[in-house]
């Protein structure tokens, strides 16, 4: 087997690593309360209605 001092030169590059938070800001009010609560309602429509629209076993 070949030894790894030989092979050291491996390069690793990191992606998409920020330390600043110049992100907080841009959060919208729709995309922060509108979009998770017009979800629920959503969800909770699909969840009452498959209970109340599939019919039971005799």
């Amino acid at each position: 087997m070949e030894d790894n001092s030989q092979n050291n030169k491996a390069t690793y590059k990191v992606v998409g690593f920020s330390n600043n938070d110049s992100n907080k800001g841009k959060n919208s009010f729709s995309k922060t309360v509108l979009v998770p609560f017009f979800s629920g309602i959503l969800g909770t429509s699909l969840v009452i209605g498959t209970c109340f629209g599939v019919p039971r076993g005799s």
